[in-house]
């Protein structure tokens, strides 16, 4: 029964997310169309609000439950949260500007804005539903246990492997599965030139690791099961709920196949940027240093 309850309780405000992520959208895509800014296509589509209201749902169904496991301020955890979904959402969009500009009609600044707002509504959201305010270690207190250019490299790497893994498993899945896809420009769906591609991607690697920085630092746990934590919530928030977005435009084989490819390379990223980041305990990182 308890665990009914429990499962009711994630629900019910997963929910509430999805749908103040989802008003969010609309109020700022009515704004926008008041202000004269071209927003057709974007996340008021009639055709596509069923979708936006469930990947909504969908990023309180995850990062709900983490949040309740955060003992940090309310402050801190809208801090992670924001990042978290905005920063993996804006590095979609980059992608998805150089990919399918055809699914992209709306500016890239305009559609910043617009998911700088949603994101800041779900986190907030989060925040108040979900988290369990808590006293933990501030962010200067955990950056004193390493010199800046430590943190500095583990950015750095952390990034780079975002490009290795992209370009490993995007390469693999292209001649596996979605080259014929791109090919014929299915959805809208185009193949730009290699150094455009290594832009976007180069661009998007640094935001990807930037988006769960917070979130490592704020977990206190072990190195391994905040490499899990880390890699899924990337591989959801970066993967999953941008895939739904795109249900009503790309077939689903290759909806599918691409989810197996951003697993893989979101899931990686995450545990790798884990990896590094990690700090023990603040009390055992005082009593030695940090590795």
């Amino acid at each position: 029964m308890r665990s009914v309850r429990k499962i009711w309780g994630i629900t019910w405000r997963s929910v509430i997310v999805g749908v103040g992520y989802l008003l969010t959208l609309i109020a700022i895509g009515v704004m926008s169309r008041i202000l004269g800014i071209q927003v057709s296509g974007g996340p008021g589509s009639e055709s596509i609000l069923v979708w936006v209201l469930i990947s909504g749902i969908v990023m309180g169904l995850l990062l709900g439950p983490l949040a309740s496991q955060m003992p940090a301020s309310r402050w801190r955890h809208f801090l992670v949260w924001a990042s978290v979904i905005f920063f993996n959402m804006g590095s979609v969009a980059i992608e998805g500007a150089f990919f399918a500009p055809a699914l992209v009609s709306i500016p890239l600044p305009v559609l910043f804005g617009q998911q700088l707002l949603a994101s800041a509504m779900a986190a907030l959201l989060i925040t108040l539903l979900f988290s369990s305010p808590g006293k933990t270690a501030s962010l200067i207190e955990l950056l004193r246990l390493r010199p800046w250019y430590s943190w500095a490299w583990r950015f750095v790497v952390s990034s780079l492997s975002y490009l290795l893994f992209y370009f490993t498993f995007g390469a693999l899945n292209y001649t596996l599965v979605t080259g014929p896809y791109y090919a014929s420009h299915v959805g809208g769906l185009t193949v730009p030139a290699p150094e455009l591609v290594l832009t976007a991607e180069t661009i998007r690697a640094p935001l990807i690791t930037l988006s769960v920085v917070l979130f490592v630092f704020s977990l206190q746990t072990t190195r391994r099961q905040l490499a899990l934590m880390t890699g899924w919530t990337l591989f959801w928030i970066g993967g999953v709920v941008p895939l739904l977005l795109r249900v009503n435009a790309l077939p689903l084989p290759l909806l599918a196949a691409s989810g197996v490819e951003i697993f893989f390379q979101n899931f990686l990223t995450g545990a790798v940027a884990a990896w590094l980041f990690w700090t023990p305990p603040l009390s055992a990182a005082v009593a030695g240093k940090s590795p």
